[in-house]
């Protein structure tokens, strides 16, 4: 409080001069003579105990006659200042990356400028009133290039960044930038006056219940009262009406917001180009910071706009929160809502549920539903993906194939019901014979092969040799069947 004071009288023009310890004279400028009786000096005092033990010394402190007089002042002739705020000489590439961390993308700054770009500060005092009274104060910055509102810093406010006004200020535009600040404004004080009024209609609709059952009860007593009941209940109700019209204007609502001044501010701001890329997507996108604030503000989520703090670069280049992405189990790849909504980048197992990208889910050509690479089967025979229910087991060699290559009613596969006879210098069953002496003797074969196996039926009088064999030449089944 003193420093306002101070600071009016030197614009003023007459610095106060001390004359005694604690206590101040001052030249009273034109304007506020006639509040003090024509008077054109004046002595003051900031301590209260000066003031007392001091003759003919005004007091200056909060309520008082002298500072509402020079605050009412102040507030008419006003005063505009410029307040410079440079940019600081951190690299702005340091500034950016130390504050996007990208869960999954490296960060490099293609460029970066810095100008001083002008804003207004506007500073509105904000009353609110019901059976109590709410005072704040509120600032709103407006980037006058766009029309945007920035974040207010406490050295805005600041003296020593005070500028020579001459050939800084441009007033164009400062009525749509007022506009502007009152709707941030509003938007900034909605919610706290709504609950402010909120609270106060409780209490009313409380008082004017009270204050109605009260009355009542006093009008139905006055009415069955022997006497003069009539003229007692009319009184009451005229005193219950007086009381009802109290309570209504105590609890009413009132708010006010008065514009106190406005400040020009020039502003470092530090545009930069910042670059996010991992090996599926690459993505620029455009962010600055101003020197007031220095806080590089957080990406949005491009699917549900909020903030995020630790972005997720997706695979189909949108920026977008954790919450908002999902991940292939199999591989780093990660997609957003948007790209699994409209493209299906991430499906998930019909067996197991975990998340496949594109590179590793599988379609079942019977079902045309996605699985994992641990729950689809290749059919050997005809080379189709079906997930585990389309696939069948062949009672002869007991493989699995899919569901259209085993056939009822024997449910043997396609491959054991095309044996064909085997020729005499087949390499498979020179192998076999001459691994195993019991089917050395065999001179009957019949074969059929698929992709992955091949069946072999070593062919006795009465029994039978069935042979799985893979590529390699492992006996994956060797059992004896009767007429295979």
């Amino acid at each position: 409080m003193e420093t306002f004071v101070r600071g009016y009288f030197e614009r003023r023009g007459s610095p106060l001069r001390e004359e005694e310890p604690g206590v101040f004279g001052a030249s009273l400028p034109e304007s506020l003579r006639t509040a003090f009786d024509g008077a054109d000096s004046i002595r003051i005092a900031f301590d209260p105990e000066k003031a007392a033990m001091t003759a003919r010394a005004d007091l200056v402190a909060e309520g008082s006659y002298l500072l509402d007089r020079i605050v009412e002042d102040a507030t008419r002739i006003g005063w505009h200042t410029v307040a410079r705020i440079e940019a600081p000489e951190t690299p702005p590439a340091d500034m950016i990356v130390g504050s996007v961390r990208p869960k999954n993308a490296t960060v490099t700054v293609a460029s970066a400028v810095t100008d001083s770009v002008p804003h207004l500060l506007f500073n509105f005092r904000i009353r609110m009133m019901t059976d109590e009274r709410i005072d704040r104060f509120e600032s709103v910055l407006i980037d006058t290039r766009t029309g945007k509102e920035r974040g207010c810093a406490p050295c805005l406010f600041e003296e020593r960044l005070a500028l020579p006004e001459e050939g800084v200020v441009d007033w164009a535009g400062i009525a749509d930038a007022y506009r502007l600040a009152c709707g941030a404004l509003e938007a900034r004080v909605q919610l706290d006056a709504q609950a402010f009024r909120d609270q106060a209609d409780s209490l009313r609709r409380s008082e004017m219940e009270r204050i109605t059952s009260y009355f009542e009860r006093s009008v139905n007593e006055a009415l069955d009262s022997k006497g003069a009941g009539g003229a007692e209940a009319r009184a009451l109700e005229l005193e219950r009406e007086r009381r009802l019209a109290e309570a209504e204007e105590k609890y009413r609502f009132t708010g006010e917001a008065e514009l106190c001044n406005v400040r020009t501010v020039l502003l470092g701001v530090t545009r930069a180009d910042v670059s996010l890329a991992h090996r599926g997507a690459h993505r620029v996108i455009s962010m600055e910071y101003d020197s007031a604030n220095l806080q590089v503000p957080p990406m949005f989520c491009e699917v549900c706009g909020a903030a995020a703090a630790e972005p997720v670069l997706c695979f189909g280049g949108h920026i977008a929160g954790p919450e908002c992405v999902m991940g292939c189990a199999f591989c780093d790849r990660v997609h957003c809502r948007t790209c699994i909504g409209t493209e299906g980048a991430i499906a998930a197992c019909a067996t197991c549920h975990r998340s496949v990208c594109p590179d590793h889910a599988e379609v079942c050509a019977l079902s045309r539903r996605a699985y994992c690479p641990d729950h689809i089967h290749t059919c050997a025979i005809c080379g189709r993906t079906v997930g585990p229910e389309y696939v069948a087991r062949c009672g002869s060699c007991e493989q699995s194939y899919c569901v259209v290559c085993i056939s009822p009613p024997a449910e043997r596969c396609l491959t054991c019901r095309s044996l064909g006879v085997a020729p005499s210098d087949d390499p498979v069953i020179a192998t076999l014979r001459k691994r195993d002496p019991s089917l050395a003797r065999v001179a009957k074969w019949r074969r059929a092969s698929n992709q992955r196996f091949t069946v072999l039926v070593a062919r006795g009088l009465v029994w039978n040799v069935l042979l799985v064999v893979d590529p390699s030449g492992t006996v994956l089944v060797q059992k004896k069947v009767l007429g295979a």
